[in-house]
C-alpha cells in the first residue's frame, strides 16, 4: 500500500520538480497531518486526488475531521466533491469515537 500511495502522491504533485515531488511525498508519508496543516493547498490537492480509503489510511479519521474545515472544503472542485466532503465531515463528527476508548 505504501508504494502505491507514494506513486499516487507523486502523481498528485505532478506540477513540481521531481526532486521536490519526492521530498514532499516522503514528508507526507512520514507526517501527513503536520504537512497538510501547514499547507492547505496540498490538502486540497490530496482531497481532489486521493480516494477516501487512501486518505483514511494516510490520516486517522479523527485528524481528518480536524483538517476538513469550511475554508478547505470550499476550495474543492467540482461542487459534488464539496458536497461529498461536507457529508463526510458531518458523518465523521457524528460517529467520532472518543480517544480514551470509553465509547466501546
Amino acid at each position: 500500500m505504501q508504494i502505491g500511495l507514494q506513486s499516487k502522491l507523486k502523481a498528485m504533485l505532478w506540477d513540481m520538480p521531481e526532486s521536490r515531488r519526492i521530498e514532499l511525498s516522503d514528508q507526507i508519508l512520514a507526517n501527513p497531518v503536520q504537512v497538510f496543516q501547514n499547507d492547505e493547498q496540498l490538502l486540497v490537492k490530496a482531497l481532489n486526488s486521493l480516494k477516501w480509503y487512501e486518505l483514511t489510511k494516510l490520516i486517522s479519521k479523527q485528524k481528518l475531521l480536524v483538517l476538513l474545515s469550511d475554508s478547505t472544503i470550499q476550495k474543492l472542485y467540482p461542487l459534488q466533491r464539496r458536497i461529498y466532503y461536507i457529508n463526510a465531515r458531518r458523518l465523521l463528527s457524528k460517529y467520532n469515537v472518543p480517544s480514551s476508548g470509553q465509547g466501546t
